[in-house]
């Protein structure tokens, strides 16, 4: 098992190293899904695979069970892209989010759940904006041309060789083996803005399908409770950016906005993030003015601390 786990995600630079992974965090995965080894058949990078690309997957060793062999190695099954951004200016690193749908197995298709689906480039936003507002203290007059080389640098992007091993979690199906059922049937997404002193009258407004589900101000974070599945989460400021996820039943996610350096203004960008990240922040719940509506997942107070404790950020 420790082995299994080493094996890790492993990512090549296009021209930057990537950064390790941030986690979709979970407590702990249940007790009857077995990690597994997975090959990944072809090269995928952030710069260019795309939203829905699927791509083919191989088990790379046999699963055992109480000392049998349940499935045996070269099983092949399918896994898709569920979002691909490239490495955009002001330091903006690249995003590839991965998941595995299933192997095929004696015509019957076995669900498969990653460890640690998203990964993303070289991350050079927090440093140029730091740089930003050190330049402001140091010259005024050499503000703007000194952030200007910020908002065409880019981060780095992130690329998978043909080959790559990834650690998943197998999930049986009727007949194979019984797996308990959540005790949570939905999913929760902490969202947080990291507190800093440039930009800080640009807000950053998330919303799905339209619903606004709350606003984010410097230094601030909410939780929104949705349903299992596939969610496309919309930022909006002066600009606007979107990030798509694929979430199970009991899953606990990191969303960070971020304001990346531009030419005139500054714009809101969703990034995947781990627990730590958002634990790393001194951040304070917005404020019940600046929460969308209820129905599309905004907690208030009570609602995050009548939160399962497995469940709350």
């Amino acid at each position: 098992m420790a082995a299994l786990i080493a094996l890790g995600l492993v990512t090549q630079a296009l021209a930057l190293n990537p950064s390790p992974a941030p986690r979709a965090e979970r407590e702990r995965p249940g007790a009857n899904e077995p990690l597994v080894a997975i090959e990944v058949m072809t090269g995928l990078s952030s710069q260019t695979s795309h939203r829905g690309d699927m791509f083919p997957i191989r088990l790379v060793e046999p699963v055992m069970v109480d000392g049998e062999q349940v499935l045996a190695a070269g099983a092949l099954g399918v896994g898709e892209v569920i979002e691909a951004k490239p490495a955009r200016g002001g330091g903006t690193p690249g995003i590839l989010t991965l998941g595995l749908r299933y192997l095929e197995v004696g015509g019957r298709q076995i669900p498969l759940r990653l460890a640690d689906p998203t990964m993303k480039g070289r991350d050079r936003m927090a440093g140029d904006l730091k740089s930003a507002e050190r330049n402001v203290f140091i010259s005024p007059i050499r503000t703007l041309p000194l952030n200007l080389i910020t908002v065409f640098r880019e981060g780095g992007e992130v690329a998978l060789a043909a080959g790559t091993r990834t650690a998943a979690y197998l999930t049986w199906q009727d007949g194979v083996a019984a797996v308990a059922a959540p005790s949570d049937k939905r999913a929760l997404v902490v969202f947080f803005r990291p507190a800093a002193l440039s930009w800080r009258a640009i807000g950053c407004t998330v919303s799905e399908d339209g619903r606004k589900v709350s606003s984010l101000g410097s230094g601030r974070w909410f939780a929104a409770s949705v349903s299992p599945g596939t969610h496309i989460f919309r930022a909006t400021g002066e600009t606007r950016d979107e990030l798509r996820m694929d979430l199970a039943a009991g899953q606990v996610a990191y969303v960070a906005c971020r304001m990346r350096m531009s030419a005139l203004i500054a714009r809101p960008t969703l990034m995947p993030a781990s627990k730590s990240e958002y634990g790393a922040q001194k951040l304070k719940m917005i404020d019940e003015d600046d929460m969308g509506l209820a129905e599309a997942g905004a907690l208030r107070g009570d609602a995050v601390m009548g939160l399962p404790m497995a469940m709350r950020p």
